[in-house]
């Protein structure tokens, strides 16, 4: 984007959030720069989706599939593979959001697990490495669990994993392949051939499965997976939501307090669900703008 495209959507959608608050008799008691931060974390939401949209159409190189390469990038390794090892990129995609990890934090987290070097299994860390009898799976996944817990320095979990603990990693794994292969695969379960639901329907469908059966994936895990993949086109899936009503108080939901006032949960949510569709915004982006600005409502400040 354009500094001077930038600046103009800046203003059109500062102006916007306000006229969608005054159409709605919500009152603008805030300084106008927080309206202003809050357009600031659109913009890089959306820009965001943006370059995934230009991955999906760009040529990928293999290497990054390699966790030992300087080019690892498990989004582009995702990518990559959806058409050629569709399970594997379902996989990642589970790994990713179980790390949080980040490319600021040069996948870090990711390079270690996936790679699994101290486990002698001369590959990665593959759905079929751990696709296996329960008693091989937990002997293995216990394993993983010890070395990178012993690995120097420790793997940290990102920002929306904070409170996870490695110790948990056995359960957590075993909890969602017992999950995948309980549903016929992922494909079965992702991308069904005919699929009877529209997109936002089924993302109800998959989060009510997900949360319930994947331990430890609560509301922000199982909204961002399920986002993920249909982001990435391994599933036909579109949030219905911005799902505000199940966060913390701290996340998604402060944001909206703050930004409409002290209503109860569905009204939050639905004025959330408003203000995307005023601002032609996707609901995931209003959900993550909304977290960010909470944080920091007078001064923006970039996505970790």
């Amino acid at each position: 984007m354009k500094c001077q495209d930038k600046e103009n959507t800046l203003i059109t959608l500062t102006n916007d959030i306000k006229e969608y608050l005054d159409k709605h008799n919500l009152s603008i008691r805030l300084p106008s720069i927080t309206y202003e931060v809050l357009a600031l974390q659109l913009i890089e939401s959306e820009q965001r989706e943006a370059e995934i949209k230009q991955l999906l159409n760009s040529e990928i190189d293999p290497e990054v599939i390699n966790p030992q390469s300087d080019k690892f990038n498990p989004i582009k390794a995702i990518i990559y593979l959806k058409d050629k090892d569709y399970d594997e990129a379902c996989w990642l995609s589970f790994l990713l959001i179980y790390t949080n990890d980040s490319e600021q934090a040069d996948w870090a987290f990711m390079r270690k697990l996936y790679a699994a070097k101290d486990l002698k299994l001369h590959t990665v860390l593959t759905w079929q490495q751990v696709n296996k009898a329960l008693d091989q799976r937990m002997a293995l996944l216990e394993q993983l669990s010890s070395s990178l817990a012993l690995s120097d320095p420790k793997p940290k979990f990102g920002h929306h994993r904070a409170y996870e603990s490695l110790n948990h990693l056995p359960i957590v794994f075993s909890s969602y392949i017992e999950f995948i292969n309980e549903q016929g695969g992922h494909k079965a379960l992702f991308h069904p051939e005919h699929l009877a639901q529209d997109e936002t329907v089924y993302f109800q469908t998959l989060y009510a499965l997900v949360r319930k059966n994947i331990y430890r994936f609560g509301r922000l895990s199982t909204f961002e997976y399920l986002c993920l993949l249909g982001k990435l086109e391994l599933a036909e899936v579109e949030p219905d939501s911005c799902y505000i009503q199940e966060s913390s108080t701290s996340g998604p939901k402060r944001g909206a307090r703050l930004l409409f006032g002290m209503l109860d949960d569905t009204k939050l949510d639905d004025y959330a669900i408003g203000l995307a569709d005023y601002l032609n915004v996707g609901y995931q982006q209003m959900e993550a703008a909304l977290c960010h600005w909470q944080k920091s409502p007078n001064c923006f400040e970039r996505f970790s």
